[in-house]
């Protein structure tokens, strides 16, 4: 019996070896090759803003300024980011007479001009030049807003812009080299101006206009090349016309600057129709015109008070303020100017005297 089990353990054995050695030699491993390092992922590209220019011929600490610099902020902000708006002031991008074909050509985006520049161009705003009809930057600003909204006209020759918000300076005053008291002390007396209508009241009045604009005032005052500038007291103070000048003359035409803050049209339609609304939210005319107007006075007191405080260092007289028998004389003089505007505008076939009539009551609305 253990002979049977042991044969049969051999027959196992050399079964195994044979069939075990007749098998497939197994494949060689190929080696892998090593893992290549896993590549950084590129955070997202930054989306670049929507970048715009505004031009202006104001110096970058005058109160339109930087409320308009404020104003960019709170865009920048409600667009998160999205857009953004460049200043160029003190006519460091364009010249003061450029402004308005700059926005037009869209060269600049925005732009804050004067229409004295373009009397026959924007013919109709002028009524907001106009003697004897406001007493008050924030009365200017609703009264034009009112007109703007009322006579489809006057929008039309802003196009291809648009007037987005409206700031006003105070009612024009006189700062000059010698006293004036009355009418007659006008006569002779060479005043800077810049405005047709201020040109002719002043004619009326026994003064020599002189066509200088702000800009060039102080030079002009230090060479006497005028002997006064015609202009409200903030604007001395912020072209320091009270350093060359001795008088200060308050309560005088009851004239004002129209000075508009326009955009050009193709611009705002090529923003995204998001941005657009966050542009009007920001940009609403009444509340802009109540912001800037109310920050433009609490300035205006300030540059009074400054300007009081140099005449007192320096020896200079008090401020006058005309008598108000004397204030209405000057008006009665001057009021005839309106009737030249109305009829230069009717003659184009514009509603003009509607126009002015609306001014006045609009202005006594708002007063």
């Amino acid at each position: 019996m253990k002979r049977i089990v042991l044969v049969t353990l051999t027959v196992l054995l050399v079964a195994a070896v044979i069939f075990g050695g007749c098998a497939k030699p197994a494949e060689p491993t190929t080696p892998t090759e090593p893992t290549k390092p896993t590549e950084p992922t590129k955070p997202a590209e930054p989306v670049k803003p929507i970048e715009w220019t505004f031009v202006s011929f104001m110096p970058p600490f005058d109160v339109f300024a930087t409320t308009a610099e404020d104003w960019g902020k709170q865009l920048e902000e409600a667009t998160g980011g999205r857009m953004k708006v460049t200043f160029y002031w003190a006519e460091s991008l364009v010249k003061i007479s450029g402004l308005f074909e700059a926005a037009a050509a869209g060269t600049a985006d925005m732009a804050t001009i004067t229409p004295a520049f373009y009397p026959e161009r924007l013919s109709l705003a002028w009524v907001g030049f106009l003697p004897a009809i406001f007493e008050s930057p924030r009365q200017t600003g609703h009264t034009m807003i009112a007109l703007l909204n009322k006579y489809k006209e006057i929008g039309e020759q802003f196009l291809p812009c648009r007037v987005v918000w409206i700031q006003n300076p105070g009612p024009f005053e006189l700062t000059s080299k010698r006293q004036v008291r009355t009418m007659e002390d006008l006569k002779g007396l060479k005043i800077s101006t810049g405005l047709k209508y201020e040109m002719l009241s002043y004619e009326a009045l026994g003064a020599v206009p002189v066509p200088v604009h702000v800009t060039e005032a102080y030079q002009a005052l230090e060479t006497g090349v005028i002997e006064a500038s015609c202009l409200d007291f903030h604007g001395f103070y912020s072209y320091r016309l009270h350093e060359v000048t001795q008088y200060r003359i308050g309560n005088t035409l009851g004239m004002m600057t129209f000075m508009p803050t326009v955009m050009n049209i193709e611009s705002y339609n090529k923003l995204p129709s998001d941005i657009q609304q966050k542009f009007d939210e920001v940009t609403d005319p009444t509340a802009r015109a109540n912001t800037v107007n109310d920050a433009f006075v609490r300035r205006w007191n300030e540059a009074i008070e400054a300007i009081k405080e140099h005449d007192k260092k320096v020896g200079n007289p008090e401020f006058y303020y005309l008598p108000t028998e004397e204030h209405e004389r000057w008006t009665k003089v001057v009021w005839p100017i309106t009737e030249v505007w109305v009829e230069e505008n009717e003659a184009k076939g514009y509603p003009a005297r509607a126009i002015l009539e609306d001014a006045v009551a609009f202005a006594k609305q708002y007063k």
